[in-house]
């Protein structure tokens, strides 16, 4: 079975490059998209979780990319794309 590769801006390395701590969400879904799934978060300095997820090379691996937000800037991040 063909696995249906992930699409959106999040799934090309460039995107993330813009990514970076104090950028609004606003910011972040007009670099990256709408993510995949947007989640609270317990940690207290973490207030919102977006989660970008999907298979981006049709292996049938889901990778996966996080920007944290705390009152609406980013905190945190990790992009699928491990620099190299």
């Amino acid at each position: 079975i063909e696995q249906a590769q992930a699409a959106g801006h999040w799934t090309k390395p460039e995107s993330w490059r813009s990514i970076r701590n104090n950028v609004s969400s606003f910011q972040v879904r007009s670099a990256l998209g709408n993510p995949t799934k947007i989640k609270n978060s317990l940690n207290p300095r973490i207030e919102r979780v977006y989660r970008y997820e999907g298979d981006l090379d049709g292996d049938g691996v889901k990778e996966k990319g996080v920007v944290n937000f705390h009152r609406d800037r980013v905190v945190s991040f990790e992009s699928p794309f491990h620099e190299r």
